[in-house]
């Protein structure tokens, strides 16, 4: 893959391998078992990234998988424009496949069978009883579905039909005909097995119920996708103030405009910080669906496009595009029209900026830079805009924006909603309608931290914070060389490359070395180049003549040891094996090739070798990570995700290059809060809530240097632990630790119910003055009632050994019997009493009673 898959994505693809492996040897064995595989992952998770890699690896193989001789694919949808999308994208993620034909998109297609190893992609449209591939004629030798059923004969389980969005079509129609779909998947020949993509599976699973299908399901998490920075956090909907018979439509484009206008204000800003290209960020204006020729519909285009122009300086009707079904420019009269551009090529088309839409856009279609919607659609269509705000919820740069939080969210203006039937909106979110989910905002806070507070940001940027592997992992070798090449690229360890090959050459030396003294190298290489083959002398009659007899040790050929060559690849991965045999001939003028192979083959068959060696990668790893956080941390923001997601591959653990200080931070405050108030006065509302609104933040109102932490019923350690610290002798400063992001301190604990890692983000990090120096404390007030308490308290016993010397205190807090009290984890002799009982099997509670301090 040219593409780097994210953590989450790879571990999708790796499951889908194996369900489509597995689904494919049983229907080898029994051709009734039928299969079908699922992949369920909300809108913005990379479902084609994803199918990339697994078609890519069906048909070539990869390190961690052989390839599956013959796999040819039948990729459908429902709309043209989406195969052409996707098409596209597959060739740009894929550096191996090129074989990718369109069925039906205005190019003739008459063949007996699809082709092993070609990827097809075919529209339902084109599939159509109307349509010309469906029936026999004297220019159609072959229909559609005699290629399908004939492909099935031929390739059996290596034919794979995908169908993306699949929650399209899987149905039966009204009256109980069949959709397109149904007729390639269940016709004559039914497909053995089936792949499924969507970001709202209800119906595909209901469907899949019903057939004689056996079904597996691969869910990617919505919250490993915000976790990843691929989608925006936040979706700001702006109803209208009040709901009568006057419907403020122009202005609220005016509002759009503005509101896009202010985004590409920062996205200017940040590119400037950062060094690379500005984001031009696009307004998509929602119309309703009706008709382009409707004198009405006409009248209210007009105006929407007036009111575009009129607001935003230098905008021409060049600059505003549509795409409703009538792909012809629409003339507003006066010398103006509307261009008709396809959805899928928005994006790329920088100079679009303005996008009109109906309901075209609400499958399928990818335009990240689209993050302000107006939507002029009735009150009771919730469903699509639903779903268009579904489409638009990407990140513009594939992570999140740590140093401007504002362009970590997407505006909706719905000023044909008032804010009781907005929420219907925010049910579709919750529904998983529109394949997506985000908080739904009212307001934001915005904060900054003043120059009073840098001694302490400075300490919280440097304080110990974890990143935890997700499920699937990377080859420590990979993550040495994709670190080594990152280095090089920056000019920060110029050879790094040429450096960690050499490193793990000269381990694999070591290995050998090893095994030469015990006298085991000779018997593996014997064992990786030789076979064992078994005779035996019959009859003409079938009698056995001469018995049966082994000769031990025949010599593999030339291109038989090349196989085991190959298989030493997967082993001692990405290149490794191939580099120390390159090092093995250069080194040695007299070394044969082929014997060189079969000592690189005869190492990496052996466990311990490859152990010690992605051992050794990983020690490397760490030590350049190390010795390059400073250069790294200086690196933009853009280049540091880079090491921060190499970092987050690992098997275990690893420590954060640093927590991000920069910039802004925001607070939302829900839209379900005060409904009866305008924003403004809900503004007013909390800058007078004095009970609640704290000096000594790090990140400060500029109105009074003060932050507001909302109040909740179960909030009465948090505010008792804000009283008593805030009052302690040379108390500093504090910090409300976000759950997740650059900006938090995580701590890794295992989950013992999955035996996975898993993320503590403490609530508080208190800071004081300790003799000239300001020094932490980790306060984290919690109900101790969970059933995971005692893997965090393990976690943190695990991170106070390793950095109690770096905090003045380390302190979970909970309170029983009316009393609070606190465990000093940071404590050497508290820890091992803590430990101890932990291993014992004490409850949480024991644990607190008996070696917490009364707080």
């Amino acid at each position: 893959m040219k593409f780097q898959l994210l953590d989450f994505q790879r571990s999708a693809a790796e499951l889908l391998i194996s369900e489509i492996k597995k689904a494919q040897v049983r229907y080898d064995n029994d051709p009734e078992l039928l299969g079908a595989v699922v992949l369920e992952a909300a809108t913005g998770a990379g479902k084609t990234v994803i199918a990339t890699s697994v078609i890519e690896q069906l048909i070539f193989g990869s390190d961690a998988t052989e390839p599956v001789e013959g796999t040819t694919i039948l990729w459908v949808t429902n709309d043209p424009s989406l195969n052409a999308q996707t098409a596209r994208k597959m060739q740009e993620a894929s550096e191996k496949i090129s074989d990718i034909r369109f069925i039906g998109q205005g190019v003739s297609f008459d063949e007996e069978s699809f082709e092993p190893g070609a990827v097809y992609f075919l529209n339902t449209q084109a599939a159509s009883v109307s349509a010309r591939i469906t029936k026999r004629s004297d220019t159609q030798t072959w229909t559609i579905w005699d290629t399908i059923a004939n492909t099935v004969k031929k390739l059996a389980s290596r034919f794979l039909v995908v169908v993306d969005e699949a929650h399209h079509g899987v149905t039966e129609k009204p009256g109980g005909s069949r959709t397109v779909v149904n007729k390639i998947v269940n016709g004559d020949k039914p497909i053995p097995v089936f792949i499924g993509i969507s970001a709202t599976a209800d119906r595909l699973n209901k469907a899949l119920e019903q057939q004689n299908r056996f079904k597996k399901n691969v869910v990617v998490p919505i919250d490993d996708v915000r976790e990843s920075g691929l989608v925006k956090d936040r979706i700001v909907l702006a109803p209208a103030a009040k709901q009568s018979e006057v419907i403020a439509d122009t202005t609220f484009v005016r509002l759009g405009v503005q509101k896009t206008l202010e985004f590409e204000k920062k996205w200017a800003t940040y590119a400037e910080q950062q060094g690379e290209p500005a984001v031009k960020p696009a307004l998509v204006v929602q119309l309703p669906d009706r008709k382009a020729d409707d004198e009405d519909f006409r009248g209210l285009l007009r105006s929407v496009v007036d009111a575009v122009t009129e607001e935003w300086p230098g905008l021409i009707t060049g600059h505003i595009v549509h795409t409703f079904a009538e792909h012809t420019a629409i003339d507003l009269g006066s010398g103006r029209a509307v261009r008709y551009m396809p959805p899928q090529d928005i994006q790329d088309a920088t100079e679009v900026r303005v996008i009109l839409a109906k309901n075209a856009i609400t499958t399928g279609w990818d335009c990240p830079r689209a993050e302000v919607l107006v939507s002029l659609r009735a009150s009771t269509d919730y469903t699509p805009i639903a779903q268009l705000i579904g489409r638009i919820v990407r990140q513009p740069l594939a992570r999140r924006i740590a140093s401007d939080e504002t362009l970590n969210r997407v505006h909706a203006f719905l000023p044909r909603f008032d804010r009781n039937t907005v929420m219907d909106v925010v049910k579709q979110f919750a529904g998983g309608e529109a394949g997506a989910s985000a908080e739904v905002v009212r307001i934001t806070l915005d904060y900054q931290a003043p120059a009073e507070m840098q001694p302490a940001l400075n300490v919280l940027a440097e304080l110990p914070s974890y990143l935890v592997p997700a499920q699937a992992s990377s080859p420590e070798t990979r993550r040495l060389h994709a670190l080594a090449t990152l280095l090089d690229n920056d000019g920060i360890r110029p050879g790094a490359y040429g450096q960690a090959t050499a490193y793990l050459n000269g381990k694999l030396d070591d290995e050998a070395d090893k095994l030469t003294i015990g006298g085991e190298l000779e018997e593996k290489r014997s064992a990786v180049s030789s076979a064992s083959v078994y005779e035996l002398l019959t009859s003409l009659d079938g009698l056995v003549v001469d018995g049966e007899r082994s000769l031990v040790g025949t010599r593999l050929d030339a291109k038989n040891i090349d196989d085991v060559f190959k298989r030493a690849g997967r082993s001692l991965k990405d290149g490794t094996a191939e580099a120390y045999w390159s090092y093995l001939v250069d080194k040695e003028p007299d070394e044969d090739p082929i014997e060189a192979k079969v000592t690189v083959a005869a190492l990496a068959l052996t466990d311990q070798v490859v152990s010690n060696v992605e051992r050794t990668a990983a020690s490397l790893t760490t030590d350049w990570f190390k010795a390059h956080a400073k250069a790294i941390s200086n690196l933009p923001e853009a280049d540091r995700a880079r090491y921060t997601r190499l970092q987050a591959e690992s098997k275990g653990p690893t420590q954060r290059l640093g927590i991000t200080i920069k910039g802004t931070i925001e607070d939302a405050v829900s839209v379900a809060t005060s409904t009866e108030l305008s924003d403004n006065e809900l503004r007013q509302q909390i800058g007078s809530d004095l009970a609640n609104r704290w000096v000594k933040h790090l990140y400060q109102d500029a109105s009074d240097s003060k932050y507001w932490k909302k109040p909740f019923q179960t909030d009465g350690l948090e505010r008792q632990v804000l009283e008593t610290e805030t009052n302690e002798p040379g108390f500093f400063a504090w910090y409300r630790n976000p759950t997740g992001g650059d900006r938090a301190l995580c701590i890794p604990y295992v989950d013992s119910g999955t035996s996975r890692w898993a993320k503590l983000f403490p609530d508080f990090v208190f800071f004081y003055e300790v003799t000239g120096q300001i020094k932490a404390s980790i306060i984290d007030p919690h109900g101790i009632q969970l059933e995971d308490w005692a893997d965090k308290l393990r976690g943190y016993v695990d991170y106070a050994d390793r950095h109690a010397s770096e905090f003045r205190a380390i302190a979970p807090l909970t309170q029983i019997d009316d009393k609070m009290l606190f465990l000093a984890i940071h404590d050497a002799s508290t820890r091992e009493k803590v430990r101890g009982a932990l291993k014992t099997g004490e409850s949480v509670e024991a644990i607190f009673r008996a070696h917490a301090i009364e707080y």
